[in-house]
């Protein structure tokens, strides 16, 4: 190589699109952004394709030089967007959905367009303190110590490992492989997930039962922890639900929490769906005890309307994040943080983490939080006129009524009486119509052993407008598929 040729290529910065063509891009990308945002609930839910048909439209080698952005956003916009769900749409009612508050998208730009690395205090002073504001609103919302920490994570998935992690670390290693953890019957699968990371074996966790109403019941509880003393095991570590996925079901956390402290147990709770309705008299009523557990997880991306990914843990005893996770390598030793400072990767698993504390804190700022509590009281009420609606139309059963923001129902037609109709089967066809319309989108699930449909209201968007949109399609299919042979 000539050194010449290479002291004259090192002088100067990689060659990069120039600020006029960036301007013309982010243009774009503005453009695109706010006809989506303006027009989502004119758009299908979204389209699913085959790995075939996808290999064929983006299954090519990279190019060897680049592209005019216009191209790029051109094929997103006909070989990506529309084979994606619009989890943001007003009649997107499946799973927990994804309706962020465009200042959160706002936020998220900037953290993309600022890119800091919110690790250690040294080099994000200004975002630490940020994301230490966050999670103090969180604290006293939920009515938790002053003196508990937290972090924010990619989702409840984190969260829930991180905090069962925490809870593991006092416990000694010649003893884990008697541990038995004991989680509610509704359960998030990211508690099972956290547990076989962990190296936990599936005989070691229990499933506390729930029917009728799917919550936890406090004697079923009391009677496998006595049972697993008797066996010789280790009973360790409870997770109980402010939000099943299914349901929306609230366990009784008041008295989880002082059967736990009763019998020296860790109490993890997972409210990542339903912890926003603290902000209401009714969400406070629903979610007392949640102050008392060791852990709570949260989720920012559900009900407090950010963008994909924001989760949170808070641990009651704070400084347990630090003695669990804090390390000093050789190659960090510049970063030890000074009286009052906080590195961030000493309180979870990630060393590199993205700013995910400003679009919280943007959102909040723009809004202010009689919005974000409008929005949870909004979200209840309009489960409740679902219901009613449901109810009031004769041709579907409640199978779990309304609980925080959630209904569960299948659909009955009104010829079934005296006749054999395996509604199970009917109610699965009606939720594959239902989608191939493209006008809404309901997920299902088993409750009691019945295929059940679901609403999961948390979208500023959703309007009552909407819910009878759905039923009627409902009816109108049901109808149609209760008439064939």
């Amino acid at each position: 190589m000539d050194p010449a040729r290479t002291m004259t290529d090192l002088s100067e910065p990689l060659p990069h699109p120039p600020l006029d063509q960036l301007e013309t891009a982010l243009r774009q990308v503005e453009g695109w952004a706010l006809h989506h945002h303006n027009t989502l609930q004119d758009q299908p839910i979204g389209l699913a394709a085959t790995p075939a048909e996808l290999r064929r439209r983006l299954g090519e080698p990279p190019p060897d030089s680049g592209r005019p952005f216009a191209e790029i956003l051109e094929r997103f916009s006909r070989d990506v967007a529309p084979f994606a769900f619009n989890v943001m749409h007003p009649r997107f009612l499946g799973f927990v959905p994804g309706a962020p508050c465009f200042p959160s998208i706002i936020g998220d730009w900037l953290t993309a367009a600022a890119n800091y690395f919110t690790g250690v205090w040294l080099e994000a002073a200004g975002p630490t303190q940020v994301e230490l504001t966050v999670l103090d609103w969180f604290k006293q919302w939920l009515g938790y110590p002053p003196e508990a920490r937290g972090i924010l994570t990619s989702g409840g998935s984190e969260a829930n490992l991180t905090a069962l992690v925490v809870a593991r670390d006092s416990i000694l290693r010649q003893d884990r492989q008697r541990m038995v953890l004991y989680q509610a019957f509704d359960a998030h699968s990211s508690i099972d997930r956290a547990a076989m990371v962990m190296g936990m074996h599936v005989s070691q966790i229990r499933q506390v039962f729930g029917p009728p109403d799917f919550r936890m019941r406090v004697d079923a509880l009391r009677d496998r922890v006595r049972s697993d003393r008797a066996a010789g095991l280790l009973p360790w570590a409870v997770v109980a639900n402010a939000g099943a996925t299914n349901t929306g079901a609230v366990d009784p956390l008041s008295e989880i929490a002082a059967f736990c402290r009763e019998e020296r147990l860790w109490l993890h709770v997972d409210a990542a769906y339903g912890w926003a309705a603290v902000l209401t008299e009714e969400g406070k009523r629903d979610l007392a005890g949640i102050a008392e557990a060791d852990s709570v997880t949260l989720d920012p991306h559900k009900w407090l309307a950010q963008t994909f990914e924001a989760g949170c843990l808070l641990v009651r005893d704070g400084g347990l994040l630090t003695k669990t996770f804090q390390m000093r390598p050789d190659y960090l030793q510049d970063a030890t943080p000074g009286e009052g400072e906080v590195n961030l990767a000493d309180q979870g698993i990630a060393l590199t983490r993205r700013f995910r504390a400003l679009k919280i804190w943007v959102s909040v700022q723009m809004l202010g939080l009689n919005w974000f509590r409008a929005l949870v009281e909004r979200s209840m009420q309009l489960a409740d006129y679902a219901q009613r609606q449901l109810e009031a139309a004769s041709s579907f059963e409640i199978l779990s009524p309304r609980q925080l923001s959630i209904v569960c129902f299948r659909y009955v037609p009104q010829r079934s009486a005296g006749m054999k109709i395996d509604l199970d089967a009917l109610n699965e066809r009606l939720s594959r119509e239902l989608l191939a319309t493209g006008r809404a989108f309901l997920s299902s699930t088993r409750l009691n052993g019945r295929f059940s449909l679901r609403m999961c209201f948390i979208n500023w968007r959703t309007t009552s407008h909407d819910v009878d949109q759905i039923i009627e399609l409902l009816k109108e299919i049901g109808n149609e598929l209760a008439a064939r042979p």
